[in-house]
């Protein structure tokens, strides 16, 4: 099965930090996900209530 993935950007809102990962909730009904705080770009301090963008795309099985 040939699929282009194309990424959508969604807006959500951090809900949790700890000092390994950050919780997330995404708006839409779309959930919550938690990802390490590696993969999180910024350069301001991160806290609680801030609001957020996340690139998902569909899972692809290989």
């Amino acid at each position: 099965m040939d699929y282009e993935l194309t990424p959508k950007l969604l807006p959500g809102k951090i809900l949790e930090v700890t000092e390994r990962e950050v919780k997330v909730t995404l708006k839409g009904r779309m959930g919550i996900i938690t990802v390490p705080l590696r993969c999180v770009l910024t350069d301001q301090p991160l806290h609680v209530g801030l609001k957020i963008q996340v690139y998902l795309s569909y899972i692809q099985v290989v």
